[in-house]
């Protein structure tokens, strides 16, 4: 090369540095950080974050390297590009954080590692990893004596990403790894894209939700590869936010020690237009849930072409669970105390839970427990399809053993009865209901196969480790529907049988069935 060529290389070189450093791409490492998983870098991301906003905008990336963080803001028409290789931290010292004026219960509290608050066209992506450190918040954990859940410490970062009161805003194919409880939280927020990203969270963690969208608009989430312990994604309105409308969620791949796709249990407020499609979900303990149980109305849900199964090492693991009901004030769980503690911010008096024009198609599960939906006494979910299901029964589990000592708010329904009741659907108080073609398949083994059996298993609402001793498949008989208070119900279900074969295929009393 002559010197004349290398000088003109040379000068190519800064000029593009220049342009990129002055165009709207800032290095972090030009402000001050050091990839070196122990210098703290909250003033050095946070400063060319800022630089950017300054500029009218920018993209702030984060190169290869390990970078320790407390608090980063994201500020109006900045993106945050976390390169392949690169990975934010959070720091293990709760000091680091700043902390915000909300968060209320131990699952939101006031320390987050990213936050967006009243920004615009933000966006976090890139191949790069943003990392929660989780276990620093986490108490000693001792798996041979504590069941699986592992307990927070009383302070902890939750939820690890918090977007709050924004607008346009993109979340794409980064990696997010175990914070100390949820881990991204999207609050009356709007239009939302979120595509390509990575959850991976320990899946016995403390309130580990994946994505929680609590009061938002137009919210699209496609792409994903979820693994986590609580709620995979879940839409929520609580007594401090919006309704939540125009959510959909569509090929994702999740693993969930809890509800995969959920609504509720906080529904304050309306839910409604959403669908949830073209995904496979494995190892949870409920594949689709809602819990309508405050005081707004869910209503025109989708579900369709889910793949799943509830290879869970949990008691009483059920594909689908719907539940309607108002907690009455001292019932305990999530609602029963929110509801009345937070009357002076949200007057819900006279005002009752709806669940209507819900429709569930192309849904195949492998599980060994029970479909429940059901309302409480007084209500009645409205408009309620179920088609094309495929129920298949490596074993069946019996519902009613440990049936008391599951004390979960999320082990609805009310009533005992339908708790128990043995049949693979279970149905209460649902008006306009139709059930078309249903197929079961039982056991076909007399043990519990290999890869469903485990030595040690927990509930929702206990801590304690229960030890099932029973290894048949076949540990309870089951019919193929349990139904009370069925109002105007179609029930097309000729290639379902009940599990012996020789047990009536349904069980109704109080019913109105408008095709027999």
């Amino acid at each position: 090369m002559t010197r004349l060529t290398f000088l003109a290389f040379s000068l190519l070189l800064s000029t593009l540095s220049f342009a990129q450093h002055y165009s709207g791409y800032l290095n972090i490492k030009d402000f001050g950080a050091r990839g070196d998983s122990a210098t703290l870098n909250t003033t050095a991301i946070q400063s060319a974050i800022d630089s950017a906003a300054a500029q009218g905008g920018g993209t702030v990336t984060v190169p290869p390297g390990v970078y320790l963080s407390g608090t980063i803001f994201l500020k109006d028409n900045t993106t945050l590009d976390v390169q392949s290789g690169a990975k934010i931290l959070g720091s293990p010292n709760i000091e680091d954080y700043a902390i915000m004026t909300w968060g209320h219960n131990k699952d939101r509290q006031p320390r987050h590692l990213i936050v967006g608050k009243d920004a615009r066209n933000i966006a976090i992506i890139g191949g790069g990893t943003i990392d929660g450190n989780g276990p620093a918040f986490w108490e000693d954990f001792d798996p041979a004596e504590d069941p699986q859940w592992k307990m927070a410490k009383p302070l902890k970062i939750s939820p690890m990403v918090e977007i709050q009161d924004c607008q346009d805003v993109r979340i794409k194919d980064v990696l997010l790894l175990t914070g100390g409880g949820w881990t991204l939280h999207l609050y009356d927020s709007d239009r939302i894209q979120v595509q390509g990203v990575k959850i991976i969270n320990d899946l016995f963690a403390p309130n580990g939700d994946g994505i929680d969208i609590s009061g938002c608009h137009d919210v699209t989430i496609s792409d994903c590869i979820i693994k986590t312990c609580d709620d995979a994604i879940c839409l929520k309105t609580m007594v401090d936010t919006r309704d939540c409308k125009r959510v959909t969620v569509t090929n994702c791949v999740i693993e969930c020690s809890c509800a995969a796709l959920k609504i509720g249990n906080e529904t304050f407020r309306d839910i409604k237009q959403v669908t949830f499609s073209n995904s496979v979900i494995y190892g949870s303990s409920r594949a689709f849930a809602i819990y309508a149980e405050s005081a707004g109305t869910v209503e025109d849900i989708v579900v369709d072409n889910i793949i799943t199964d509830s290879r869970a090492p949990l008691l009483y693991n059920r594909p689908i669970h719907l539940s309607l009901y108002l907690p009455e004030p001292g019932a305990g769980g999530r609602n029963g105390d929110w509801m009345h503690q937070e009357k002076k911010q949200y007057d819900y008096e006279g005002r009752k839970p709806r669940l209507r024009n819900v429709t569930i198609t192309n849904f195949h599960a492998k599980t060994g427990g029970r479909i429940l939906m059901t309302a409480g006494d007084g209500y009645a979910i409205e408009n309620l399809t179920l088609r094309n299901v495929n129920l298949t029964y490596p074993w069946i589990e019996d519902p009613v053993p440990h049936v008391d000592e599951v004390t979960s708010s999320q082990f609805a329904p009310v009533k005992r009865a339908a708790k128990v009741a043995k049949a693979a659907i279970v149905t209460e108080n649902i008006h306009n209901f139709v059930l078309d073609n249903v197929m079961i398949n039982w056991p076909e083994t007399e043990e519990v196969p290999a890869d469903w059996q485990f030595p040690k298993k927990i509930a929702n609402g206990t801590l304690k480790a229960f030890y099932p001793t029973r290894t048949e498949a076949r540990q309870a008989e089951l019919k193929v529907l349990y139904g009370r208070g069925l109002k105007n119900a179609i029930l097309n279900t000729p290639l379902a049988k009940s599990s012996d074969g020789q047990q009536p295929y349904y069980d109704l009393e109080d019913c109105e069935v408008i095709n027999q």
